[in-house]
């Protein structure tokens, strides 16, 4: 199955955070002509976005559908990242598709915040991507 769009992604929520109910390749295009591929089993599972519980009030829950997209993408991107540039490519697509997905200024840009605080922290408590 191939997944352009949010809304056709095969996902079931869980206690896990979302597993997806059937094999498919997901695919994203951002501009300046930046396409990303991925392939996920079903069974696969995400966490949805990573958002404190004290901030669910304030942000949202981290399954809401809005950051789905983004989050995965970010999740997968930064995952793969060994350089201060690749968290940073991850923390722009995370931008780019929240604000794709209608998320207001001021939630996407805290989101996209604490994106950048985590990774800076990581990448100095743990000393990757140097």
């Amino acid at each position: 199955m191939l997944v352009e769009q949010p809304e056709q992604m095969p996902l079931c929520a869980t206690a896990q955070g979302l597993e997806f109910l059937s094999d498919c390749q997901l695919v994203c295009r951002i501009p300046d002509d930046i396409r990303l591929s991925r392939w996920e089993p079903a069974g696969a599972c995400y966490d949805g976005a990573t958002i404190p519980r004290w901030a669910w009030s304030i942000i949202g829950h981290p399954l809401e559908f809005r950051f789905r997209w983004a989050s995965y993408w970010h999740d997968r991107l930064c995952e793969g990242a060994t350089t201060q540039e690749g968290r940073r490519l991850a923390d722009a697509v995370l931008l780019h598709l929240l604000e794709q997905a209608g998320v207001g200024f001021w939630k996407r840009s805290a989101m996209w915040l604490g994106c950048r605080v985590y990774g800076i922290w990581k990448v100095w408590k743990h000393g990757k991507g140097n």
